[in-house]
């Protein structure tokens, strides 16, 4: 199906569904245009240099009653002849508010694996470390969700897909159904903006991946944060603490309302001896560090240009690995926003 069908089919449905329900329905459109440049080694990368689009999104949200809500944002520019319209969709879900307290959620969302660093929607990621590249973060499943009275914690249990179950299917064994079980907390006390979680998750058919994710953002000031993000990865017969771990580290800082600066660096190591970490795998050890600005110049932030360059060293094992040892990389881009209905 041509993209601009999919565009008249959605807006078709947004509105259809606005005219019956009479509720609440938003279709929004958003797109980001780069340009890169990598080297590995001091050589130029070709087919990863110049101007490039990098991701159209179109998001619809609303109520079907005052129990139930949806949402569903897919990349139009993720749709090929392997790539199909679901595998497109980062998410697809309904909720149901069973009380003040209490909902439950069903379809493809985000995996409640916790890191101030997965968090951000991939139109506003720049250069992320090795882990982030490897975990394919929107899956099928069902969660339920509790949030305190206070409104200041919420807890989360995840069933899904298991991230690993295509990339297992690939080596071309029998497929069987794989799942990740997931425990999230979220937070605001204060300065101090927790995301931690503990995870199960299949790498093979009744094989199982640990983690610990320890996600942590603090408000120094008002224009001052600074993430820190520790995982923790272990299986049986690995030494749990220190084998295979990761951790990244951001400080951004808002001069005045329309700039922001941040600088970033990261670390991941795997040295369990081990085939069950398939994200990062086993003899690597990677670092990098990296910086850039973000400016807004419309009020509302929905135009954002942006600049940032990273530079990466260390060993990654993964033969098909995104970052390499002495990898340099420039990014340039402009995203923009836009509220259709």
């Amino acid at each position: 199906m041509r993209i601009k069908s999919i565009l008249a089919l959605l807006c078709i449905l947004a509105s259809t569904a606005y005219a019956q329900n009479k509720r609440p329905v938003s279709l929004d459109f958003e797109a980001r245009g780069d340009y890169d440049y990598r080297s590995i080694d001091g050589t130029k990368v070709k087919e990863d240099c110049g101007f490039k689009g990098n991701v159209v999104n179109i998001i619809i949200m609303g109520n079907l009653s005052p129990e139930f809500s949806f949402g569903f944002r897919n990349r139009l520019n993720g749709i090929n002849r392997n790539y199909s319209f679901f595998d497109a969709t980062d998410w697809l879900y309904l909720t149901y508010q069973a009380t003040k307290n209490v909902s439950f959620t069903a379809g493809k969302m985000v995996v409640k694996v916790a890191g101030w660093e997965l968090s951000p929607a991939p139109i506003d990621c720049y250069l992320l470390s090795e882990f982030c590249y490897n975990f394919p973060c929107y899956q099928w499943g069902v969660m339920g969700q509790y949030r305190t009275n206070s409104g200041k914690d919420n807890f989360a249990f995840q069933v899904c897909q298991s991230p690993y179950q295509k990339q297992y299917n690939a080596l071309g064994t029998d497929k069987e159904d794989m799942y990740a079980y997931n425990l999230e907390w979220t937070g605001r006390h204060g300065f101090f903006e927790p995301m931690w979680s503990a995870n199960m998750l299949e790498y093979a058919p009744g094989k199982f991946i640990n983690y610990i994710s320890l996600g942590n953002r603090f408000h120094i000031s008002d224009n001052v944060q600074v993430e820190l993000d520790l995982m923790n990865r272990a299986a049986s017969h690995q030494t749990f603490f220190g084998k295979d771990c990761s951790v990244v580290c951001q400080v951004s800082y808002q001069p005045v309302e329309k700039l922001n600066i941040f600088a970033k660096a990261s670390y991941e190591v795997n040295k369990s001896g081990t085939d069950a970490d398939v994200a990062i795998t086993d003899g690597t050890e990677l670092k990098r560090i990296s910086g850039g600005v973000e400016f807004f110049p419309l009020k509302d932030k929905k135009l954002r240009i942006h600049g940032n360059m990273g530079y990466a060293f260390g060993k990654n094992t993964n033969p098909n690995g995104t970052v390499h040892d002495k990898e340099s990389n420039v990014n340039i881009g402009v995203t923009w926003r836009a509220r259709v209905l």
